[in-house]
């Protein structure tokens, strides 16, 4: 006989967790006895708030009621949403029965009694909209916040929104009557949130705590809920932009399924909406939204490169499909729904010409300029990656037809010696990374120089990933990288944050290949030493990460357990000369780079040792079967498998 399923009791009082944000308090299965909600957020469920006495004070009516005070109305029937990260372990966040519960002036709710704006994607589950409306309510104030802090740490890379008329609009509420703009608010909110928790913040003006509590899930399901199921209605560019931030914050909180899934719905709505080709676009746009739309188009087509390279697929959109300009190179102040503005032209230095003193004046130079540049880079990113794919296309039954268009080989110096041509002609803010000052208008040229930077450095090793080139080669090209990363504020990479740790997949990559090749003692300590250093660099990139994949850790615990192989090789293979034995043997304490370096010279010095015949030995495949990056160079497509396993 089956046996029914147990009947959840009702919790007599709630946990300090849902009392804290007036959520229903529902038991679950969790062996630590933990509520749902605190399942669903992965924290303790505690109970240590002081008990207060239930019921109506004395001397009072029990059907008064404050005036000036309005309760948000309760919803319990918002569905579940549980994101599932890599491994199948649960790792997302729960909105089920949310109650949102806040006593606030009743002018807000104005806006609130209203339905969403029409023309903008009205579904059929309309019971999401007033409880996530009474949600944002109650959080106005972290939503301001994180609005304000997106233009500091997320902006100067994904400049998807105008920043003067964007606050505008949060700070008069529009965003609770036009859903389109509802779901692209709460998306940037929950890209932000995760990045902060994450310590992408580096200024002191912002509250790490109030900015991340409630957590990124909880505002990415706001985000998910807003946009409508039946897609022909999703019309505008706040879902598209609501859909790429998605996709974003899915890296940043570890989800690379659902980055893959919001990145498809974002191109699905460009394709039905014509972001691709500006004689598509309505004819009645101010200079706002088109500047909005060409930044979200090369912004999400770098993403999309990007993408490809680290995790494959295809790209969905070519340059030689697409019909759209450039953002123009001015900074939002100057751009308004009336027109564009001129900067204000700054004196140059004075020159002395027949005796007189002559003013140059000269245009600042903007901030896009150095972000048009890295698009540039992207653009000439995809055309290797065909390069590559044509390269190692497999053997599929299929007729080769690209011999006809006559395309010739792609050469790493040919291609970097253009590149850093181009690189060279920029101005000087964007080939200098000073460290952070907290003003934006001098953190905008840093982040752009910060990003060129990882973009160069992403391009050469895509480049070299076809290429046969010796183990010194390999080295000296891991370890110029290695030194452009470190000698970049960290700052700067830590508010570019989880994406960027996956640039340094390459890195690993190519040492990856130098360890699983034929090795010498001196091409092992070379690459050791790499290894090392990468091992740290990822650990101060990763502190304080939500979702840490942990590669530096696991980098430098891989490193030791092939310095244990090495010890015993070593003693095995030199046995037999006197001077190496005794080095060993009398300094039990000797690191193992001196060892390695005594050892190396103890044989060059004994007679009849060869060193080239002793030092040559290859690592067993097994000590590199947890290595961080896949190496299995059959199944990365001709690209290098950046993302960690």
């Amino acid at each position: 006989m089956s046996q029914k399923p147990r009947k959840f009791q009702r919790v007599s009082m709630a946990c300090d967790l849902c009392n804290r944000r007036s959520i229903k308090c529902s038991q679950s299965e969790d062996p630590l006895g933990r509520c749902q909600n605190c399942v669903d957020f992965d924290v303790p469920c505690t109970f240590d708030r002081p008990v207060k006495r239930r019921g109506v004070k004395a001397g009072t009516e029990a059907s008064g009621r404050d005036p000036l005070s309005v309760r948000a109305p309760v919803d319990d029937t918002i569905p579940t949403a549980t994101a599932t990260a890599s491994g199948g372990k649960a790792s997302g966040f729960s909105t089920s029965h949310i109650s949102h519960r806040a006593s606030i002036s009743a002018d807000p709710w104005s806006t609130f009694n209203h339905g969403w704006s029409a023309g903008e994607g009205d579904d059929d589950n309309g019971l999401l909209r007033n409880p996530w409306k009474a949600f944002a309510l109650t959080c106005d104030r972290q939503i301001r916040s994180l609005v304000k802090a997106y233009f500091e740490i997320v902006y100067p890379i994904f400049p998807l929104f105008h920043m003067p008329s964007f606050i505008e609009q949060v700070n008069s509420k529009q965003h609770l009557c036009n859903q389109g703009l509802f779901a692209s608010t709460m998306a940037a909110c929950s890209l932000v949130a995760g990045r902060a928790r994450d310590g992408a913040l580096y200024s002191n003006r912002w509250d790490r705590e109030q900015l991340i509590d409630p957590p990124s899930e909880t505002f990415f399901v706001a985000a998910r809920d807003s946009i409508p199921r039946d897609l022909v209605a999703a019309k505008g560019i706040h879902y598209m932009r609501a859909c790429a931030i998605l996709a974003i914050a899915s890296i940043q909180n570890g989800q690379i399924k659902d980055m893959q899934k919001y990145s498809g719905l974002y191109h699905t709505l460009t394709s039905m909406d014509g972001l691709y080709d500006e004689k598509l676009w309505p004819e009645d746009l101010s200079p706002i939204e088109k500047e909005e739309r060409r930044r979200l188009f090369w912004s999400i087509y770098t993403f999309d490169i990007y993408s490809t390279i680290v995790w494959g697929g295809v790209i969905r959109y070519r340059e030689a499909h697409s019909l759209v300009r450039y953002p123009s190179e001015l900074d939002d102040e100057f751009i308004t729904d009336r027109g564009y503005g001129v900067p204000t032209v700054s004196p140059g230095p004075n020159s002395l010409l027949t005796g007189k003193v002559t003013v140059v004046s000269r245009q600042p130079t903007p901030w896009l300029r150095g972000w048009n540049f890295t698009t540039d880079l992207y653009r000439i990113l995809e055309h290797i990656v065909d390069g590559n794919r044509r390269r190692f296309s497999p053997a599929n039954g299929t007729t080769q037809v690209w011999s006809l268009f006559n395309s010739s080989s792609i050469s790493e110096p040919a291609v970097m010696d253009q590149v850093l041509a181009m690189y060279s002609a920029l101005p000087s803010q964007f080939r200098e990374t000073p460290p952070t000052t907290g003003d934006m208008s001098k953190d905008l040229f840093g982040f752009q120089a910060a990003n060129i930077q990882a973009t160069l450095q992403l391009l050469r090793m895509v480049l070299l990933s076809t290429e046969e080139i010796g183990v010194e080669r390999k080295c000296d090209v891991a370890g110029a990288l290695l030194s452009v990363f470190s000698n970049v504020p960290i700052e700067y990479l830590k508010a570019i944050s989880s994406p960027l740790l996956h640039h340094l997949g390459g890195i690993g990559y190519i040492l990856g290949s130098v360890m699983e090749g034929s090795l010498s003692q001196v091409s092992y300590m070379r690459a050791r030493t790499l290894l090392l250093e990468m091992a740290d660099l990822l650990q101060r990139l990763e502190m304080g990460l939500h979702r840490a994949s942990g590669a530096g850790e696991r980098l430098r615990s891989q490193v030791e357990r092939i310095d244990g192989y090495m010890r015993s090789s070593l003693l095995l293979d030199l046995n037999s000369s006197n001077n190496v034995t005794q080095v060993i043997d009398t300094n039990p304490e000797l690191s193992v780079t001196s060892a390695y370096a005594q050892g190396i010279a103890a044989v060059a010095a004994s007679p009849g040792a060869g060193l080239d015949q002793m030092s040559q030995f290859q690592l067993p495949p097994e000590l590199l079967s947890d290595w961080p990056w896949p190496l299995d160079s059959h199944n990365s497509e001709g690209f290098m498998p950046l993302a960690f396993e």
